[in-house]
C-alpha cells in the first residue's frame, strides 16, 4: 500500500537519492550523458532535498520512499515529480499527483501547472492520464542539462 504524507528531514537522503534515480534513468533514454553530469545532478538533488523538503510530499512503500513531489513555491506549479525506476508504472506517480492537485486546490488555486521535457513521453502520458493538457511547447532552459531543451508546459482544471 502506498502511504503519502510530507517529507521530513530524515528523509533527506531518500528524497536525493530518488530524485538522482528517476532522473538519470528517464533522462538518459533520450538525452546524451556528458561527463560529470550525474555528479552534477546528484549535487543538485541533495542540496534541493537539504533546503526544500519541508515542500516536498513523498510517497513510501512498506516505510521506504519510493516517489515524491514538490511544489515549491506553494503555489499553483508542481516543481518536481519522481518515482523510483524499478516502481514506475504501480500507481505511485498518479496517487501523488493527485495529492499535490488536491493540495493546490485547497491552497485556493483552480489550476494546476507542471512541465517536462517535450521527449519525456512517459512522464507526458502520466500527466494526461491525470486531467493535465499541453498548453505550450517550446525552448526553455535546462540547468541540469546545462542547455536550451524543447520542453512542455501543462495545466489541469481542479474544479
Amino acid at each position: 500500500m502506498v502511504v503519502i504524507r510530507r517529507a521530513t528531514g530524515a528523509d533527506i537522503p531518500a528524497i536525493a537519492a530518488v530524485g538522482s534515480s528517476a532522473w538519470a534513468s528517464n533522462i538518459f533514454s533520450f538525452e546524451p550523458e556528458l561527463p560529470g553530469m550525474r555528479a552534477h545532478v546528484e549535487k543538485a538533488f541533495r542540496e534541493f532535498a537539504e533546503t526544500s523538503f519541508p515542500t516536498v510530499t513523498i510517497a513510501e512503500v512498506e516505510q521506504i520512499v519510493v516517489g515524491w513531489g514538490a511544489r515549491e513555491e506553494d503555489n499553483d506549479y508542481i516543481s518536481d515529480l519522481w518515482v523510483e525506476p524499478a516502481v514506475q508504472g504501480q500507481g505511485i506517480g498518479s496517487s501523488l499527483l493527485r495529492e499535490m492537485k488536491n493540495a493546490i486546490l485547497q491552497a485556493g488555486y483552480l489550476k494546476a501547472r507542471i512541465s517536462t521535457h517535450a521527449r519525456n513521453t512517459g512522464a507526458i502520458r502520466l500527466y494526461q492520464r491525470e486531467g493535465f493538457n499541453i498548453v505550450e511547447q517550446g525552448p526553455e532552459w535546462s540547468t541540469s542539462l546545462e542547455r536550451e531543451i524543447d520542453k512542455v508546459q501543462m495545466l489541469a482544471d481542479l474544479e
